[in-house]
Parts: structure tokens; sequence; C-alpha cells
């Protein structure tokens, strides 16, 4: 199959579901450099649907949402006019069709995060693990 069909071939979406792309949006964000970079990871890690992945030494955050479009049945409801980053996703090195993304670390939850800046770092932050398990997945 060529490239230009499995941008375009509308059946790839039926081998994927769950349609897992469709309930998360990820960007890379900057390494952190301080105790006040870690910190702020520590904030945003703190809200509900957010985690933080470490993925071929670029961290990364990761948003669980579930795209507005995507129907009952886990297709895609505006399919011929969906947005260009979905166009050029394809189901064949994404994480349906691999069964990792081969993450170096995927913090969960706030205490994930907390436990590997104590381990991996000189930061010392003396705040105990919460015991509020993650919000989402």
């Amino acid at each position: 199959m060529s490239s230009a069909d499995k941008k375009n071939n509308s059946s790839q979406c039926a081998k994927c579901l769950p349609a897992k792309c469709c309930t998360y949006f990820a960007f890379e964000i900057d390494e952190p450099q301080s105790r006040k970079d870690y910190e702020s990871y520590l904030w945003k890690i703190a809200h509900e649907k957010v985690s933080i992945y470490i993925q071929k030494g670029k961290w990364h955050i990761m948003i669980h949402t579930k795209c507005q479009f995507l129907t009952e049945d886990n297709l895609c409801g505006i399919y011929e006019y969906r947005p260009y980053l979905c166009r050029e996703h394809s189901t064949e090195n994404c994480e349906y069709t691999n069964d990792e993304y081969d993450f170096t670390e995927h913090f969960k939850s706030y205490d994930e995060l907390l436990e590997y800046i104590k381990r991996e770092t000189n930061y010392r932050f003396k705040q105990p693990p919460t015991g509020v398990p993650q919000t989402c997945f």
C-alpha cells in the first residue's frame, strides 16, 4: 500500500477500534533543568487526565481526552473533513499496531513523578507520597 493510500484509506480506522489515538493528544515539553521545572511538572500532573512520559530522551505531556468527533462506535464523525494531523496519521506504526511505545518512563500520577525526582535528581523533596491514585487511563 502506498503512503498516499495509507493516509486516505478510511478502512485503516476500522482496523483500530478502540481508536486509541483519538483519546489523547501529546506534545514535547522541555526537559526539566531545575527544581522549579520539576515542581511545574508536578503541578501539571496533579490535574486529572494528564500524564508525562520520556521517549528517546525527550519529555512529553499527554492529555487524556477523547476527540469530540469520535462516535459511539469509535469512528470519526468528520472523517472526510478531518484535520491534517488525522489525515497524516497511519495505523502502520501507531500504538495499536505496536504493543507499546518505547517510553523510558511514563508517569501516570503525581506520586510516580515525585518518586522519580527523588530517585534521579539531587533535589530534596521532603513531601511523602500523596497516596492519590492516577486519575485516568
